[in-house]
Formats: structure tokens, sequence, C-alpha cells
């Protein structure tokens, strides 16, 4: 069970699994040996950073607190091959940082984010939204954090498309507000690709934190 579950093509820093496991497994005794063995198992795309016993009570979804992902963008000419896999290149002119940082303002908080989500099945769409921030790292290189507790399919993306309107000047920051309120996933931006966007952090209370 992973404590986040992301999109096709979306890729994840840190990630948090919990299993169960036989109380005999002969590798409980020794979690480096677990931690090899698991990590040549996953493969290349895969890095397994440490294996650690948790109480029975923890649960890697439903222990966490808050999720933390982040969207990156470039808006120079070009951009470097080394980071087509990891970036979204939307190209000149150069984005309004002010701009989307206030259009961001308008999805803090709690509400229905229908207009941002593509809904399955009957799922209720309420989520909370604690930051989103927007810095220009370096030159051409562009971050969207956003940290809440759960997100749905599709919300993030959703979100840093419709962004993008407005650091392109498109449309104004209270736009946002607009889209939101409507509650029809029509009126939002185009949902930005998969490839530039990272489960950052994943966060734990005190109560359910994994040892260290």
């Amino acid at each position: 069970m992973g404590a986040g579950r992301t999109d096709a093509g979306v890729h994840a820093e840190h990630q948090v699994v919990h299993a169960d496991v036989p109380g005999d497994w002969a590798l409980l005794a020794d979690p480096l040996a677990a931690r090899h063995a698991l990590d040549a198992r996953c493969g290349a795309a895969i890095t397994v950073w440490r294996v650690r016993r948790v109480p029975g009570s923890f649960d890697a979804r439903f222990s966490a607190t808050q999720r933390r992902y982040r969207y990156r963008l470039c808006d120079a000419a070009a951009l470097s091959p080394l980071r087509r896999h990891t970036v979204w290149h939307v190209g000149p002119p150069a984005l309004d940082i002010d701009a989307m940082e206030a259009a961001g303002a308008h999805v803090v908080g709690e509400h229905d984010f229908t207009s941002f989500c593509r809904r399955r099945g009957t799922q209720h769409l309420w989520r909370r939204v604690d930051r989103l921030r927007v810095r220009r790292r370096r030159r051409g290189l562009v971050d969207v954090d956003v940290d809440g507790a759960a997100f749905c399919h599709q919300m993030v993306r959703s979100i840093v498309g419709s962004l993008l309107r407005v650091g392109r000047g498109h449309r104004p920051p209270t736009w946002m507000a607009e889209v939101r309120d409507a509650e029809d996933r029509a009126v939002a931006g185009a949902v930005a690709p998969p490839h530039a966007l990272v489960l950052l952090a994943v966060r734990f209370g005190p109560s359910a934190r994994p040892p260290a």
C-alpha cells in the first residue's frame, strides 16, 4: 500500500509503502538485507532507500497527513535534453510568476475541486489544499509546489494547466476563483502532461510516523 497514487507517467522522489509480511519472514531480522533484496527486485526505475518495521496500526496511505507535489515548467527558449523527462517545456515568453501565485491563492483551503478533477465513479471531490507556491528556481525554470492532505485524479495537473493560462496573460488571477466555483471540468485549462509532476514528500503525524 503506497502513501499516494499518481497518474501514469508521474514520478515520485519520496514515496512510503507498507506491506504486511509473515512474522517468521527471515529478512525481518535484518532491515538492511531486506532493503538490498527489495531494491534488487524493483529494477532501475525504483530505488528502495530504507526498510523499517512499523506498528500494525501504521498505514502508509491513511496515516499520512500531508503530501507535497511539485510541477516544473520551463519558459526559456530551449530546454536541456537532460531535463526533458521531468520538465514541461512551455517556451517563452516568460511566465508571470506573481500572477500565477495570486491565482493559486484561490484554490488554497477546502473546496469542491470538481473543475480540476477527473471524477472516478461517485467519489466526492472535496479536498483541502494547504499551500500553493510558485517560484522561479533559476532562469527559465519555474516550480509549482502544492501541499494538501489528499488529491483527486489529475487535480494538480489541472491546477497547473489553469495557472499556465494566467501566467501567459490569457486570464487574470481572479479567473481561478471563477473556475473553482463553476464546478465544471470544461471551464478549466488543459491538463498539464504527467512527466513534469513529482510526488516530493509525504508527512505523517507523530503517532503514525515511521521510525527513523
